[in-house]
């Protein structure tokens, strides 16, 4: 992202070789002449830092500089005069200058100041956001299933490499908490996370969105706009629901993985990046592949690092304690600190489906902990959506229909082993020795097979 820089003096000449400098090392300038302007501008537009003159038509650093750091004590400011006193120097670093230059001053020695000083105030930001994000990070292996705890084995191996990440589930298992657990506890969690969901957006806006353009690259663009891929530098791009993603972006997107390089629309020269792409997806891309609704050279590219995400029903065991914890969140949040789950609340949470997963069961609690005026909350405070559950369960899926012979043909034996593997698995109810007995192979060897080819089921 850009920085921006306030340049605060009433001298026009002053002002203009500033803001001509600055621009010319890439940063954005905004102007005031007058301790009313400066106090506006620096409300509503927030810059990154300020350079301001000690003496205006309408005051000084010393009036301006209180208010500034009222509003926000974090962004750096470097006073210029022409008056220097020992005594105004005391005074301006007392109110909460950074430094103190004489004027006239040469350019290249503020540009290294400034340039320090920029630095200092992001790596301070970021180590904040850090610092804050971790504190309210939401912890994406709670629970004792067995599914869950290889999750995380799994995840963690793969935490420091850079190589694309693919985390498959269903809608609501919290594929977008562990992409968040994965930027901030690998090598790059000092550095941003950009999140783009690619559902539903057209192909030209989903561009413009990761790539940025030029002014003028189309009728509407009447400003540069950066792109995330760019805000993203030396950090982590997470693009949820991948598989909606436009035929013509793709290959743009697998030229930045492989290349590490892209062009904004409307550019003609390509821009270098250095980004982590963690993708998410709720579809079969396999099966996108071979319909030929998803690029089967992007597909293998970002499919490097597979982690899938069980759903609720495939770990009960694992839902009092999700419970439990999203209790004493909602209880806080709500301001209603204490809440319980009854022991039989508990074994109702058990026994429903979760069409909905992770965020319908946060739904369910918090609407119990609105209406109840119980401090234990009982299993008739649960409102669940059976009919919902009954018809998700019912209803027949497209990538689940039995293929027809011809179509048999064209999948590979890996893929014919997997679809007969969950057969199987569907028709013994998940259970994998009973599973294992029907396949004429050893229960051991089923988990293997079931850990490569990225599946799940009920001990």
């Amino acid at each position: 992202m850009q920085q921006r820089i306030l340049v605060v003096d009433d001298e026009p000449a002053v002002r203009f070789g500033i803001r001509h400098f600055f621009e010319a090392h890439g940063l954005e300038v905004v102007e005031a002449e007058t301790c009313r302007e400066a106090r506006e501008l620096f409300r509503s537009c927030r810059p990154d830092l300020v350079l301001l003159d000690y003496r205006l038509m309408d005051g000084t650093a010393l009036d301006l500089l209180p208010e500034m750091r009222a509003m926000d004590p974090s962004i750096p400011v470097l006073v210029l005069t022409a008056h220097v006193t020992v005594d105004t120097a005391i005074q301006v670093i007392k109110q909460g200058a950074e430094h103190f230059l004489p004027k006239p001053v040469e350019l290249p020695t503020l540009g290294v100041m400034v340039a320090r000083l920029l630095e200092v105030q992001q790596t301070r930001r970021r180590q904040q956001a850090l610092v804050a994000s971790r504190s309210e990070e939401l912890n994406p292996f709670l629970g004792v299933s067995r599914a869950i705890r290889e999750l995380e084995v799994t995840a963690r191996r793969v935490l420091d490499s850079d190589s694309p990440v693919l985390i498959q589930g269903e809608t609501g298992t919290g594929k977008g908490v562990l992409a968040n657990w994965l930027h901030m506890h690998g090598s790059r969690g000092g550095g941003p996370l950009v999140q783009l969901n690619c559902a539903g957006l057209l192909s030209q806006f989903l561009e413009t969105e990761l790539f940025g353009h030029e002014r003028g690259a189309f009728t509407s663009a009447v400003s540069r706009k950066q792109g995330l891929l760019e805000v993203a530098h030396r950090g982590t791009v997470f693009l949820d629901e991948i598989g909606d993603m436009d035929l013509q972006v793709q290959p743009k997107l697998l030229k930045v993985l492989e290349e590490k390089r892209f062009r904004r629309l409307g550019e003609v020269e390509d821009r270098s990046v250095d980004v982590r792409l963690i993708a998410a997806t709720h579809q079969d891309l396999a099966q996108f592949v071979r319909m030929q609704r998803f690029r089967s050279d992007l597909y293998f590219r970002i499919s490097t690092l597979p982690l899938h995400l069980p759903a609720l029903r495939e770990r009960p065991e694992d839902i009092p304690v999700i419970a439990r914890d999203l209790l004493v969140r909602l209880s806080r949040e709500l301001g209603r600190p204490g809440l319980e789950l009854m022991s039989s609340a508990e074994s109702a949470l058990r026994a429903y489906a979760w069409p909905g997963n992770l965020r319908e069961l946060r739904n369910v609690l918090e609407r119990a902990v609105l209406l109840s005026s119980s401090h234990v909350l009982r299993p008739e405070d649960l409102q669940f959506n059976h009919a919902l559950a009954r018809a998700l369960s019912t209803a027949p899926a497209e990538c689940k229909e039995p293929p027809s012979e011809a179509s048999e043909l064209n999948l590979t034996l890996q893929e014919v082993e997997r679809r007969h593997i969950e057969r199987v698995l569907a028709a013994e109810g998940g259970h994998v020795e009973r599973a294992a007995r029907r396949l004429g192979i050893p229960r051991s060897s089923l988990y293997q097979k079931l850990k490569s080819l990225g599946l799940s089921s009920k001990v």
